[in-house]
């Protein structure tokens, strides 16, 4: 009865192991599942307010709709245009042409630009904004 006993507690550890190491990995990744390195965004532009402004994606979650917001003095932009969703496609890229913000809201500096995926993808890069 002693080693039943015994190889139930060991069989248990061994589960609880195992499932924990299951969680931790997938609570831990925010990779595509195409194997590529973690999502990361890339904006080109003059910087000026209200000019084009074109961002570009990779290692993002194929199919996933990405959301863009730019933090400018801790205040939430969402950057693109009303209504329109960016979808990433099968490779696990994406790319948006918007506009700077106007020069009523556009405060000159450099600010974090977030693109945040609707299956967990996440990624941030910098965006300059001039002085008019």
């Amino acid at each position: 009865m002693r080693i039943a006993k015994h190889h139930q507690i060991k069989f248990l550890v061994i589960a609880c192991s195992i499932v924990f190491a299951i969680a931790l990995f997938a609570c831990s990744t925010t990779r595509s599942t195409m194997g590529k390195d973690e999502a990361s965004i890339s904006v080109t532009g003059s910087g000026i307010p209200g000019k084009k402004l074109e961002i570009e994606g990779e290692g993002f979650i194929p199919g996933e709709s990405i959301e863009l917001v730019l933090e400018m003095e801790a205040v939430p932009i969402i950057v693109g245009k009303k209504g329109r969703i960016i979808k990433v496609n099968e490779m696990g890229a994406f790319k948006a042409v918007t506009n700077y913000p106007n020069k009523y809201v556009a405060i000159p500096g450099s600010w974090d630009l977030i693109a945040t995926g609707s299956k967990g993808s996440k990624a941030m890069c910098k965006v300059v904004i001039k002085s008019l």
